[in-house]
Formats: structure tokens, C-alpha cells, sequence
């Protein structure tokens, strides 16, 4: 794929020419790129390649149903930039998982009343997250309901509940619920804090 800018020659193409190259239009780019191809062996598609092919209709499929909710629509718009549109952002969060960006412990001792702090980063926003503290072999010691400390869904806080005498050798596993209702789990080891 390739972009022309500030070409007089190319600025505003759009279409076909011949069976080799597509013009479109993105924002202030002209874009320019090959055509689709067919498979021209006729072998089937892999397992991996069906799963990405799937997993490209969900996000299609979000990103039309939530251009489709104004006020959604409205909460992509502002995140997109000038060449893109809410489709695109709302196809880039179905796609993109959330990620933790920063765990604090700092304060939890294994006691009840002791806090864990995160950061979260996403496309638009999590909705929900939900943390286990689990011990060296994985048994539950507790679970809940972290609870966000801001409109945006970045930073959240979860109060322990339950004592654990062995809190060093603790793992968290963070279960985080994004606006596209995709769950994503991660394992995170006492004190590792992320970065």
C-alpha cells in the first residue's frame, strides 16, 4: 500500500485501474494499493488464516453496529484523527486488546483493607475489571470487582478482602472487560508492577 500526498497528478483518484491497482480516498491521502487476490493454487484456507478471516468480520461487524448507536459513534469520532473515521476506530478497539500498563502493590500486604491500583490502556475504554489473587499453584484466595477511579476507565482500585499470609509469592490475574464486551486476561506476579 502506498500514499501519495501533495501529488497533482494522483490527488483525489479514486477507482480501479486495470486489475493491478485501487485508488481511494482516506481522510487527506490518497492511497494506493494492489488488488485482492483469490487463492490461484484453490488449496483451502488454514486454520490460523480462517481464524484471522473471522476474527476481521467480528471487528467489521462491531464497527458497523456501533457507528449504528449515536451517542458510541459520537465517543469513537473523538478518538479518531484526521484519517480516520469512527468505523475505523471502533474496528481498531474490537481488534486491540486492553493492556495494564501499571500495577501498584505497594500497599497491599496481604490484609484485608489493603489496595491494589492499576492503569489501563485501550482504544476507547474497559468497562469492567475483575482481579483474582492466586498463590504459587494457582489456588483462588480471593476474587472481586475492581472499582474505576475515572470517567475514561484508565485507573481502577481493588480493595482486598481477605487475608493472605503468604501475599510475596502471589500472582494477579486481571480480567478486563473492554467497550466491544471482549474479555482479556493477564497474569501479573506480586511486585512486577509493569511498565
Amino acid at each position: 500500500m502506498a500514499k501519495s500526498r501533495d501529488n497533482v497528478v494522483m490527488q483525489g483518484a479514486s477507482g480501479r485501474i486495470g486489475k493491478t491497482l485501487v485508488f481511494r480516498q482516506k481522510g487527506d491521502q490518497t492511497i494506493i494499493a494492489r488488488t485482492g487476490k483469490k487463492r490461484a493454487d484453490g488449496k483451502p484456507y488454514t486454520e490460523k488464516q480462517l481464524k484471522v478471516q473471522n476474527r476481521f468480520l467480528d471487528a467489521s461487524l462491531y464497527a458497523k453496529k456501533a457507528i449504528l448507536d449515536i451517542p458510541l459513534k459520537a465517543l469513537y469520532e473523538a478518538k479518531a484523527n484526521i484519517n480516520q473515521t469512527a468505523y475505523n476506530v471502533a474496528f481498531k478497539d474490537y481488534f486491540t486488546a486492553p493492556t495494564v500498563r501499571r500495577l501498584d502493590d505497594r500497599n497491599y500486604f496481604g490484609e484485608i483493607g489493603d489496595v491494589i491500583k492499576l492503569m489501563i490502556k485501550d482504544v476507547l475504554k474497559v468497562t469492567q475489571v475483575t482481579i483474582d489473587i492466586v498463590d504459587s499453584s494457582d489456588t483462588l484466595i480471593e476474587t472481586g470487582v475492581a472499582t474505576a477511579l475515572d470517567e475514561g476507565g484508565i485507573e481502577w482500585e481493588y480493595i482486598v478482602k481477605a487475608d493472605n499470609l503468604d501475599y510475596e509469592n502471589t500472582r494477579y490475574r486481571i480480567s478486563m472487560v473492554d467497550t466491544p464486551e471482549n474479555t482479556t486476561v493477564v497474569l501479573v506476579e506480586y511486585g512486577q508492577g509493569m511498565i
